[in-house]
């Protein structure tokens, strides 16, 4: 008799559960992200990361290149497969919205590695997320040779063309820059993990990307060619995996269905982002971007908007203490979308460490203060939120 989905969905969480825990309380060892890279290869998270999971010069190529910089036949040494549970707090939650102020159901499942010497792969299924039936995150395949070994064409469910930071950041929100609300448009949608394909080029201190997206639903997306929004994105940059600086620009330029029709919008940014020394100097990462919507929809009134260019800009310093096990970090964000939805503007101190004795678990920390934005409480701030986050492998090395 066929299982049905609950069931096995709860057979999948205990499951998960049985070797999570037992991997928290493992001899202390250094705390890793993606847990089987640092097993094979024998590094500290710190090779990757400035605090897990925001990423270095070395990680951002890593990321770049579609893990095809790390040595196979060492990867060969694990089983790719790695679990997490994030347990998180918001201060903004509770009664009356609709969702806790304690979540812990935030359960999922990775595979990472090769799969033929030139072509590796990605997967991130969420079992339980938001404590709600989880969704596909994140699936792809990357080969890693396209005429020349430093072309790497990506398929599949994939990361937004970006700085690095939109996807791995150690803030519990991240830089909003990108985030604008224009009418109708949501312009944060137009970041999230969505099927298309893309190709990297990675040559000594030349990073160029451009790619097609379409659908962000789960595995069903995987054939639907016209879900509604579809997006070319583009970035090029200036980045060495031995040097703390890298500058860029990038884009997007694509359609979304309206309620007036469709809405076609562009936006160009620039971003730089400097790791911090071993010395005291800190990092940076700022990024700002200009848009621009022709249609934009209707307004709370049902009157047609008029075409409109907004902006956005983030600002963030962060500085590791304690040995590089606790990161202190400001960002200010800022949007203008007065056009159609108003100024947002605000502040954020933000914290993440690394818990002794823990070897996999990680903790983040974050304030929301003032601004007139939902991201800063009803009242102006300030808002607290917290997330504790386990990353653990599912065996040793082979």
């Amino acid at each position: 008799m066929a299982t049905s989905p609950r069931p096995l969905r709860r057979l999948l969480v205990v499951a998960a559960f049985g070797l999570l825990v037992p991997g928290m309380f493992a001899a202390p060892r250094a705390t890793q992200a993606m847990p089987e890279f640092a097993q094979a290869t024998g590094l500290k998270c710190s090779a990757c990361h400035t605090m897990v999971p925001l990423l270095n010069s070395f990680g951002r190529l890593v990321q770049r290149s579609g893990y095809s910089v790390l040595d196979r036949h060492l990867l060969a040494k694990t089983v790719p497969i790695w679990i997490e549970e994030a347990m998180n707090y918001d201060s903004s939650a509770g009664a009356g919205t609709g969702t806790p102020r304690f979540d812990f159901g935030n359960l999922g499942i990775h595979a990472i590695g090769y799969l033929a010497p030139d072509i590796t792969y990605h997967a991130q299924q969420w079992i339980v997320q938001g404590s709600q039936s989880g969704g596909l995150d994140t699936l792809w395949v990357a080969y890693n040779h396209v005429f020349t070994p430093d072309a790497h064409l990506f398929v599949g469910k994939i990361e937004n063309i970006a700085p690095s930071p939109y996807s791995q950041t150690s803030d519990l929100d991240g830089p909003v820059a990108s985030s604008t609300v224009v009418g109708e448009h949501d312009w944060g949608a137009t970041n999230d993990n969505r099927w298309g394909t893309k190709v990297a080029y990675v040559h000594q201190s030349i990073y160029l990307e451009a790619g097609y997206l379409l659908s962000g639903d789960d595995l069903n997306g995987i054939a639907d060619f016209n879900p509604g929004d579809k997006t070319f994105q583009w970035k090029a940059a200036l980045a060495q995996s031995k040097s703390p600086l890298e500058v860029g620009l990038f884009g997007s330029n694509g359609s979304i269905p309206v309620s007036t029709g469709t809405d076609k919008y562009t936006s160009v940014a620039g971003y730089v982002q400097l790791d911090p020394s071993k010395y005291g100097r800190p990092g940076l990462f700022a990024v700002y971007q200009g848009e621009s919507d022709s249609n934009p929809g209707l307004d709370p009134n049902g009157d047609q908007y008029a075409a409109a260019k907004t902006r956005g800009f983030s600002a963030e310093i962060f500085e590791p203490t304690f040995r590089g096990n606790l990161l202190l970090s400001f960002r200010h964000d800022f949007n203008d979308a007065s056009f159609t939805g108003g100024t947002t503007n605000g502040n954020s101190i933000n914290a993440a460490f690394n818990l002794p004795y823990f070897q996999y678990l990680h903790g983040y920390l974050e304030t929301n203060l003032g601004g007139n934005s939902a991201l800063y409480g009803a009242s102006g701030g300030p808002t607290w939120k917290g997330m504790l986050w386990l990353t653990v492998p599912v065996s040793n090395v082979r």
